[in-house]
C-alpha cells in the first residue's frame, strides 16, 4: 500500500518497515533493493489476478457465458489494479516497460485461458473454432485494446455497454443472416 500511495521512488525502505511493523534490517534480509520489492509486490498482485483467470476458466458455466465472465474478469482485475494504484494508471496508459513485462506473463496465462474456454465450446457445439491459439490471441487482442478507452472512462457504464456490444459481436457477428 505505500507504494501505491508514495510511487515506488518516492517510497523508502523506512516507509515501508513503518508500514509493515517490520524492521528494516529485516526487510533488507529478504529484499536487497526497493526495486526488488516493489517488483514483488507487482509480482503477486500478477498471481492474484492469474489465479482469478484460472478459477473462471474452471467455472460450471455454458462456455458462452464464461468467456463473457473471462472478458469481465479481465476488465475488472484492470479496473481494481488501477483504483489501487494512480501510479500503475499512468504506467498502464503509456504502456510503461515495467508493467508491458508482467503483461506479457499475464498475457501468455489468459491466451491459454481462452483457448480452454474456446476448446470446451467447440467441443460441446456452441462455438465453432478451427484454430484455438489464434481465436484466443485475437478475442485478447481487441479486449486489450478497449482498455485504454475503459481507464479514461473510470470504467463507467458506457465500457459495459461497450463490452457487452463486443461480447455480442463476438458471438453472433455483424452480418445478417440470410
Amino acid at each position: 500500500m505505500v507504494f501505491a500511495h508514495q510511487g515506488p521512488t518516492n517510497t523508502t525502505m523506512d516507509d515501508v518497515a513503518k508500514a509493515s511493523g517490520l524492521g528494516r534490517r529485516t526487510i533488507y534480509t529478504y529484499f536487497k533493493t526497493r526495486e526488488e520489492l516493489f517488483l514483488e509486490v507487482i509480482q503477486k498482485e500478477v498471481d492474484q489476478i492469474r489465479t482469478e483467470f484460472s478459477r473462471v476458466t474452471g467455472l460450471k458455466l455454458s462456455p458462452e457465458k464464461k468467456l463473457a465472465r473471462f472478458m469481465l474478469t479481465h476488465m475488472k482485475a484492470i479496473e481494481n489494479l488501477i483504483r489501487k494504484d494512480q501510479l500503475l494508471r499512468t504506467e498502464f496508459l503509456s504502456r510503461s516497460e515495467k508493467i508491458e513485462h508482467f503483461r506479457q506473463v499475464i498475457d501468455l496465462h489468459e491466451k491459454e485461458c481462452l483457448s480452454l474456454i474456446f476448446e470446451e465450446g467447440t467441443q460441446s457445439g456452441v462455438f465453432l473454432v478451427d484454430d484455438y491459439h489464434n481465436t484466443a490471441t485475437l478475442a485478447l487482442t481487441t479486449l486489450k485494446g478497449l482498455e485504454t478507452q475503459f481507464i479514461l472512462d473510470n470504467f463507467g457504464k458506457p465500457c459495459h455497454q461497450t463490452l457487452e456490444l463486443w461480447q455480442k459481436i463476438l458471438f453472433r457477428g455483424i452480418k445478417a443472416t440470410a
